[in-house]
């Protein structure tokens, strides 16, 4: 009998003539490869479920090569985002986020918060780039590295003005406590840090950030990814 996980489609690979290898992260057991069998003919029956960001109840059945996806329920596809190049960038860059990343302490919290960021992405209009700040704020909290703070994390005196963000610890601290692993965040930025750090993913609609100041926090955040995790996030059509 097989197992039943609910899970999203991080990614995939073409194997063989027909099959696919996709890259599943679920709710009860992290991130796992599986493959559909025939799922790229063009009568098959499962074939929403080898696209990234379908998100539905899978059914796998081990087999001599690993997991076979033998059913799929599919609880939303998130088509829409593929429809908007801005949002798909966006929604690609979220799972690169979930594939880079060792979810096994968080696993429930993450899973959870990237459903609501594709939903949020797939059918509201939101800030550019606002779903994947909040993301990421989010998940380095709860991988037990937050960066949002009132006072600088080495002195404790309130941040106002001159604030930077500590590459070697992410955290942030003032102008007095700042080394040269440090970069500087605007008031726009640090604002940003401050409600998003706040506010529920339902909240993300009513806010008015500037695309320029969630990018260039973006770009903070994902330097900062880089030197907690030792991993280099590409966000293909983003970054580069």
């Amino acid at each position: 009998m097989g197992r039943k996980i609910k899970a999203v489609v991080i990614k995939g690979n073409n194997v063989k003539e027909k099959d696919k290898s996709i890259l599943l992260f679920s709710l009860e057991e992290g991130k796992i490869w599986a493959t559909l069998k025939g799922v790229r003919g063009e009568k098959a029956k499962m074939k929403y479920a080898k696209e990234p960001f379908c998100f539905g109840d899978f059914i796998l059945e081990e087999g001599k090569a690993g997991d076979i996806v033998t059913s799929v329920d599919v609880i939303e596809t998130f088509h829409e985002i593929t429809n908007d190049i801005n949002k798909y960038f966006e929604g690609n860059a979220l799972l690169e986020i979930v594939s880079q990343v060792d979810e096994s302490a968080e696993r429930y919290a993450i899973f959870m918060n990237l459903v609501k960021s594709l939903k949020i992405l797939c059918f509201h209009n939101v800030p550019k780039y606002e779903v994947l700040v909040k993301f990421m704020l989010d998940l380095f909290s709860l991988l037990g590295v937050g960066i949002y703070s009132k006072k600088c994390t080495c002195c404790g005196i309130d941040l106002h003005d001159n604030i930077y963000i500590n590459y070697n610890v992410g955290e942030l601290v003032c102008s007095q406590c700042k080394t040269f692993q440090s970069e500087q965040i605007g008031k726009a930025e640090f604002s940003i840090i401050k409600i998003l750090s706040e506010i529920g993913y339902e909240k993300l609609s009513t806010t008015k950030f500037s695309e320029e100041a969630l990018f260039r926090l973006l770009k903070i955040l994902v330097k900062n990814f880089s030197a907690r995790f030792d991993r280099n996030l590409k966000m293909i059509g983003i970054l580069s």
